[in-house]
């Protein structure tokens, strides 16, 4: 041995280059890596270099030292090699590196993965329905942390918590209990992640429910800012630690979920007032007339009857007590003539003092007349609290539909009916056929 450098000293336990001196090359190697010799030396001899996998031996402790060897003739000695060069890589060491290797890849893997799953659930959460979005949070919640399911659960209320969207094996559960009854009323009570490493050992709250389903971890994250809208839980069937990276995870989903939430109330409240009255809240002319439409092509709906209403000496009130005092005798005709329609008629305000009703599948012109004869009791009783001469009436013309009438036909009869019946004072009037 020529040279050995304080790396290679260090590996086979030698401190001083005099250890060195005067050694072979074989006092290096395990007995198992010595087996290998012949080989070597004949790929020496033959093509100058060999390369693979040997055993070096601790000089201290006798210990084996898995390597990796590449060898190689720099100067021959006739057709012999004569100087031979060695560079061995510690695979103990290269082990420890390579998962450490393997981590870092794995840890990559997983957050392109998180990155993935957000991107595509705040695509959603851009223009999709909420049961979309929902539906893709838990089952990106369940897919990542290799969970045995995941929910997402909204109080009720009665205070326990409705299963709305479930991913994983069955049993699906309907309802979780609220409060200590359970994990995820527990963690909507409290409003903060809630872990449960092992069911066998909780105490906070009950784990009945997790048991039944054969589950002995979970994890829960509220959905919301100021107030919980819904929970979150990813549960498994192992007992298991839910580490920072995996509640990081589950709070970005949780917040992609309320910013969507937020998103589709919005939305729902603009439509809402887009096709609502804003004084009296029921539906305004668009929304009827959108349901009128349906109504007139809807063959199970057969005839469908329309009534417009106009309030008679309304004015001389709105004049005498105010608009606020008219505001308010308006909001209050409303709730009468929602009153006394049928279940699923639409009762809507149309102008100032001008409502609209429409009746899908009416029984005919004695149903019809029923309600309307319903409307204009119920406008004559109500009291302004104020002299006789202030109180008002309500006209009410009733057109009921015939085969391939159009919307705006069957309106014009209900007017002319309406207007009849202000002319006669007989409180309502049918239209006759087109």
């Amino acid at each position: 041995m020529l040279y050995l450098n304080p790396a290679g000293m260090a590996l086979i336990g030698l401190t001083d280059e005099r250890d060195m001196a005067g050694r072979t090359t074989a006092e290096f190697f395990t007995d198992v890596g010595l087996v290998q010799a012949p080989e070597v030396e004949a790929a020496l001899a033959g093509v100058g270099q060999w390369s693979g996998r040997s055993e070096f031996r601790h000089f201290v402790t006798g210990e084996p030292i898995p390597v990796s060897l590449s060898t190689f003739v720099v100067e021959p000695l006739g057709d012999r090699p004569g100087v031979i060069a060695c560079i061995a890589h510690d695979l103990r060491t290269a082990q420890e590196q390579e998962q450490r290797l393997h981590t870092a890849l794995e840890a990559a893997a997983y957050r392109a993965r998180e990155q993935r799953a957000l991107a595509e659930l705040s695509r959603l959460a851009v223009a999709a329905g909420l049961d979309e979005v929902l539906a893709a949070a838990t089952a990106a919640a369940a897919a990542l942390m290799g969970v045995q399911c995941a929910s997402v659960a909204r109080p009720d209320p009665d205070g326990d918590l409705q299963v709305v969207a479930y991913r994983g094996t069955p049993p699906e559960p309907a309802v979780f209990a609220e409060g200590a009854g359970s994990q995820p009323g527990y963690t909507a009570a409290v409003n903060t992640v809630v872990t449960c490493p092992d069911r066998v050992t909780e105490t906070r709250f009950a784990t009945d429910s997790m048991a039944r389903r054969g589950l002995r971890s979970g994890i829960c994250v509220p959905i919301g800012t100021d107030t919980v809208w819904g929970v979150l839980t990813a549960h498994s069937s192992r007992p298991r630690d839910y580490p920072e990276r995996e509640v990081m995870f589950l709070r970005s989903v949780t917040a992609v979920l309320s910013a969507a939430i937020r998103r589709i109330d919005a939305e729902n409240q603009l439509r809402h007032t887009s096709l609502h009255d804003g004084l009296t809240g029921l539906p305004n002319r668009t929304l009827a007339f959108t349901r009128l439409d349906d109504a007139l092509t809807d063959a199970s709906a057969r005839t469908v009857a329309v009534l417009l209403i106009d309030l008679d000496g309304f004015k001389h009130v709105n004049d005498t007590l105010g608009h606020r005092r008219g505001d308010q005798t308006l909001v209050r005709v409303g709730e009468l003539l929602a009153a006394v329609v049928r279940p699923g008629d639409t009762v809507a305000r149309i102008g100032g003092d001008e409502f609209l009703i429409v009746c899908p599948a009416i029984h005919g012109a004695e149903e019809a007349t029923g309600i309307a004869a319903r409307i204009t009791g119920a406008a004559a009783d109500i009291d302004v609290g104020h002299a006789e001469d202030l109180r008002f009436t309500a006209s009410v013309g009733i057109a009921l539909s015939v085969p391939d009438e159009d919307r705006a036909t069957l309106i014009h009869r209900a007017d002319l009916a309406m207007y009849r019946a202000k002319t006669d004072g007989t409180g309502y009037s049918m239209a006759a056929d087109s």
